[in-house]
């Protein structure tokens, strides 16, 4: 017989956009939420293990929409040189602390392998359910091989012409990714020493990211892509790519055709500062110049994204050697959205970006059991998330406890 948790006298944030649920008692009974209502309406509660949350915050778990755990160097190449089995270990130990932070779900915006993901789904390590990119589509600028991403041998996939771009999109898919990352637009932080692209220079036509588009589609999947500036936002927008990634470079008129096309925006607010603060040693100068570039306008859009009316994700693009920082990406959002707008933007939203808005990012009866506890109420102060690991202090993925320290 499967016992329940019963969660009581819960500060409940639901994550549906309504007010908090005060002394809310949930129920969990197995993988799955089984009721959830207010004290003193008078329902029966069945008997199992009873938390008490009295005083604490219960809401769903965090999603990241745009993360790499698999970078867990400042620069790639660092990454690539690593033996395979330093380079996994590290990588356990990054996801591990992503589940401590609160964050149930990644989805890996290229570079992991799916081992990982098979990994964690087999118990063998402690982990967030991953979405994979695996490996990124590009277009280099001299026509070489792109550089590993690893030393597992993640490489991006250089493809020119719509039909080099679907067979790479099915080779992609065959490597076990959910989703097909695309770099449309140059790069901050380049993949290789001879790669000069640079934000504001677009790649591939809309021709070929409609062929990703489709060929994805065929399979079930769909494209998210990196790209800066307008040019190559509208470029993904007229292909029918589902997220925008990045963005800093957003003017108002493309914020208006996302909008119109229904496209997610996942800001990435956090990583310039903390590059140039924490990793200036590991970076040339003009890779710190284009972090000054795009990191100075990325509040202005997501000024311009919300007041059109797009739908926000939530993404921080940390990278291994920062993961503990990601909750900052929140606290910045909260200058433009409001405290719940924001936890809506990493929860419901991001899960309904992914597709499985039918199973997490809300607490409701019959959706998968993925919630954490705080011991700061967040909608007082979003800052709750940048002390993620000392400040969530109970993490339950799929109705199992991974973290506790209530």
């Amino acid at each position: 017989m499967v016992e329940k948790i019963i969660f009581k006298h819960a500060h409940l944030i639901d994550g549906r956009g309504g007010d908090p649920i005060p002394d809310a008692t949930l129920v969990v009974s197995g993988s799955k939420i089984e009721a959830l209502f207010p004290e003193g309406t008078g329902r029966s509660v069945p008997t199992g293990r009873v938390i008490d949350l009295k005083g604490k915050t219960l809401m769903p778990g965090l999603i990241d929409a745009h993360v790499h755990p698999g970078n867990v160097m400042y620069r790639l190449h660092q990454t690539a040189a690593l033996p395979p089995a330093v380079y996994v270990h590290r990588v356990t130990k990054i996801l591990e602390t992503d589940l401590n932070l609160g964050f149930t779900t990644l989805r890996d915006a290229a570079g992991l392998d799916h081992g990982f993901r098979v990994a964690i789904d087999e118990g063998l390590i402690r982990g967030p359910r991953l979405f994979l990119s695996v490996t990124p589509l590009t277009q280099s600028d001299n026509g070489e091989e792109p550089s590993p991403r690893n030393s597992l041998n993640i490489r991006p996939e250089n493809c020119h012409g719509s039909e080099e771009v679907r067979r790479a999109v099915r080779r992609t898919l065959d490597r076990g990714a959910d989703q097909i990352k695309v770099f449309a637009d140059g790069e901050v932080v380049s993949q290789s020493k001879t790669d000069k692209g640079k934000p504001g220079e677009p790649r591939f036509s809309i021709e070929e990211l409609h062929a990703a588009v489709e060929t994805a589609k065929a399979a079930g999947s769909y494209v998210m892509a990196h790209a800066y500036s307008p040019r190559a936002i509208q470029n993904c927008l007229e292909a029918g790519v589902r997220s925008i990634e990045h963005g800093n470079l957003l003017d108002e008129e493309t914020a208006e055709i996302m909008s119109e096309k229904g496209a997610f925006f996942v800001p990435t607010l956090t990583i310039y500062d903390l590059m140039i603060q924490e990793g200036a040693e590991a970076l040339d100068p003009y890779t710190i110049e284009k972090l000054e570039l795009v990191g100075q306008k990325g509040i202005t859009a997501l000024e311009l994204a919300y007041r059109a009316g797009v739908k926000i994700g939530s993404g921080s693009d940390i990278i291994g050697p920062l993961q503990q920082l990601k909750g900052k990406e929140l606290a910045i959002k909260g200058k433009v959205m409001s405290p719940m707008e924001v936890i809506i933007s990493a929860t419901r939203t991001n899960a309904e970006l992914l597709g499985i808005e039918d199973r997490l990012g809300t607490l409701e009866a019959g959706k998968i059991a993925d919630m954490i506890v705080l011991d700061k109420n967040p909608l007082n102060d979003l800052t709750v998330f940048e002390d993620g690991l000392e400040r969530v202090v109970l993490v339950m993925k799929e109705g199992r406890i991974m973290k506790n320290t209530i």
